[in-house]
């Protein structure tokens, strides 16, 4: 299965030069926390508050800042393959079939006798 959602922390962390243990420590949590976020390859479950606490010690811990760090810059996301069914036509059995059924409940409605005049 294709990972369509990816967490970027690391890559963030990288391009800023941000280390876990300072990061840890301007969000008031343990290094262990910082080092499991890092790795996560796909986006952990975060609440509102963390993440926006995780961001903001992000901001402060930036070099060479040159805008702000948001959640959108940690994640980023990839289109999901859709893969086109084709429409289904039926065959011709199919069809003859269908044709056949309709003839004959168009036959059951009718009498015995209406079936046999000429």
């Amino acid at each position: 299965m294709q990972t369509l959602i990816r967490w970027r922390l690391k890559e963030v962390m990288a391009r800023y030069d941000i280390r876990a243990g300072d990061l840890a420590k301007a969000m008031g949590v343990s290094h262990n926390s910082i080092a499991n976020l890092r790795k996560a390859k796909t986006m952990p479950r975060l609440d509102g508050e963390s993440l926006n606490k995780l961001c903001n010690a992000l901001n402060f811990l930036a070099q060479d800042l040159t805008g702000e760090i948001t959640p959108i810059d940690l994640i980023s996301y990839t289109k999901d393959p859709v893969t086109p069914t084709p429409a289904e036509t039926p065959g011709e059995t199919e069809l003859e079939q269908s044709s056949q059924t309709r003839k004959l409940h168009s036959t059951d409605n009718q009498s015995p006798t209406s079936l046999f005049v000429a």
